[in-house]
């Protein structure tokens, strides 16, 4: 009987051993999932206007990072999402691409193709040639673009 007494102590702790040690691998993935997103938002001008449409785009430095992008206003801001509206961006070093382009509402086929009109050089629209970049830190973060 003491015996048994003694094994059964023996699997008690054990089992309390190995619940303390799956509540403490399973409680820190609860709640928010993946890396910290922190707000991005800010102005896009060019030549000091602002652009009234368009899409800025982080690409991350990181190789684990995600895309975060954003929907150019008419005022010029935008604000960044990586998965939801206004997520924000991971934290982390950015190149940037912002794309703004015209495109003419057509409802004919014309005999030569129509070329978009650029709202900002070409040059911007890829994070290799922009020489745009960006760090965001945890909180809100304020990042305005003054195109020239």
């Amino acid at each position: 009987m003491e015996r048994f007494s003694h094994q059964n102590r023996i699997v008690r702790r054990t089992s309390v051993f190995v619940s303390a040690l799956v509540a403490t691998l399973i409680v820190p993935g609860c709640g928010s999932s993946g890396p910290e997103l922190a707000a991005v938002y800010g102005k896009v001008t060019y030549n000091g206007k602002p652009v009234p449409m368009g899409t800025v785009s982080f690409q991350p430095d990181a190789p684990d990072g995600r895309v975060a992008v954003g929907e150019i206003e008419p005022d010029g801001t935008y604000m960044l999402q990586t998965e939801n509206p206004g997520d924000g961006a991971q934290l982390g070093n950015y190149h940037v691409a912002i794309s703004a382009v015209d495109a003419p509402v057509l409802d004919y086929i014309p005999a030569k193709p129509v070329p978009p009109k650029r709202l900002v050089p070409e040059k911007y629209e890829k994070p290799e040639t922009s020489g745009l970049t960006a760090t965001v830190k945890s909180g809100s973060n304020d990042i305005p673009f003054d195109l020239k």
